[in-house]
């Protein structure tokens, strides 16, 4: 057995058993379907013939095609697949003996190949402090904190009967487009972009949300356009989330977990368009936080959104949803929660979950995560079979700011054609 001073970067001389190891391992199929893991494997042992020990940046780069955009601070993807990478490799070193010298490994912290069995306890680089915070980093440290702490009381020791009910919904024809593969899950909270308005003596006066300014390029492209509100506005770089959205995650976090995804948390307000090329897409939030993903939702729908985001209108029998959330009112009222499923390019799946207010928002998370009403859900657009695109429309009671039921009240299969990444660009 080797000893921790014995793992190595591998020298010329062990390239040919590096490349006879990834062939091995490849062909096993263990690194599953995601063409990702293989990628990277390969690519690691590409740089170990070159002797290049490759930067995060470089791997986002090469092996999952993201942009110069692509921040290391707020994406964890290349992080992510390189820790499950290194698990998958644990695991068929476990399950096929091989001489010690010759199990490739890739170390704790690094982007490199050794050789040895103890390869992967090598000591990890020291990180470096980031030297500057953004509202982004915070919304999603936020928010993935709190579905830490929702995951934490979904999936707790006390949850197995919980566990075992999520992974029967993650099996279903709903879920299967998502849950049926390796492929990671991006989740795509609806945050809200505002800006700051500035008085005549410089001060920031008031802070300011538009339904049509959702990002900083969005902010850009308003002061080109109007002079006035380039000296007016400034830009923050602030956001919120509404508190449904983490009721919502905990529900379809869980669905993900319970089927072993690799998940991301991203603002809807710093999405990067690439990351639609990776994986699948899951949007939580409200009807009015979709941005640049509403053309989407409702492409091939018969169902638009009204300009002012509290109605849903039927284009194909006239009959108009309004919600009552927010209404003041004593009593019962009524909202609504949207979901849609489709294709996505690459293979992947879009999905949506959104509501026009919480309660909307809330109890359509609950309705495709709970058993008995995701059967409701596929029932109600079976005919023969579930088609691959389908929306439903949900008419949610709520009262005092609480989801209390929800009942179908449209349901349609949709056009199954992939949407173009570059349709989505802005």
């Amino acid at each position: 057995m080797l000893t921790h001073s014995d793992a190595r970067l591998a020298t010329t001389g062990d390239n040919a058993i590096i490349r006879a190891e990834v062939e091995k391992i490849v062909a096993s199929g263990l690194l599953g379907r995601s063409r990702f893991y293989t990628a990277l494997l390969q690519y690691l042992a590409e740089c170990s013939d070159r002797g290049h020990v490759p930067k995060e940046i470089e791997i986002a780069a090469e092996v999952f095609n993201r942009g110069e955009g692509f921040d290391p601070a707020q994406d964890s993807m290349v992080r992510v697949y390189a820790h499950n990478l290194r698990q998958k490799l644990e695991q068929f070193y476990t399950e096929n003996e091989t001489a010690d010298a010759h199990q490739i490994r890739i170390p704790k912290g690094e982007y490199r190949i050794t050789l040895g069995a103890d390869g992967a306890s090598a000591p990890a680089p020291p990180v470096e402090p980031l030297s500057r915070t953004r509202w982004g980093v915070s919304l999603l440290a936020a928010a993935s904190l709190v579905a830490g702490i929702l995951i934490g009381r979904v999936l707790g020791p006390e949850a197995g009967g919980i566990q075992a009910d999520l992974g029967e919904v993650a099996d279903t024809a709903l879920w299967a487009p998502v849950t049926d593969d390796d492929d990671p899950v991006t989740i795509v909270v609806g945050d809200y972009y505002i800006f700051g308005e500035i008085d005549d003596i410089g001060n920031i006066d008031r802070l300011v949300r538009e339904f049509s300014i959702n990002s900083s390029r969005d902010l850009d492209d308003r002061k080109m356009l109007d002079p006035a509100a380039a000296d007016r506005y400034i830009d923050l770089e602030l956001t919120y989330l509404p508190s449904s959205i983490a009721v919502a995650m905990r529900d379809v976090v869980g669905i993900l977990l319970a089927a072993d995804k690799d998940i991301r948390v991203v603002s809807m307000s710093n999405l990067d368009t690439s990351a639609i090329r990776d994986g699948h897409i899951i949007y939580i939030g409200f009807l009015s936080g979709l941005g640049t993903l509403s053309d989407f939702a409702f492409s091939g729908s018969e169902l638009a959104v009204g300009e002012t985001f509290d109605e849903i209108v039927n284009r194909a029998t006239g009959e108009v949803f309004i919600s009552e959330a927010g209404m003041p009112s004593g009593q019962s009222y009524r909202d609504y929660g949207f979901f849609s499923t489709l294709p996505a390019p690459g293979g992947h799946q879009f999905v949506f979950i959104a509501g026009t207010r919480d309660e909307g928002l809330m109890q359509t998370a609950r309705a495709v995560s709970d058993p008995y009403s995701v059967r409701q859900s596929i029932a109600a657009v079976s005919d023969g079979g579930v088609p691959s695109a389908f929306e439903i429309l949900y008419e949610v009671a709520g009262l005092a700011r609480t989801s209390l039921d929800a009942m179908i009240v449209h349901a349609a299969a949709l056009e199954s054609d992939p949407i173009s990444v570059g349709q989505l660009v802005p």
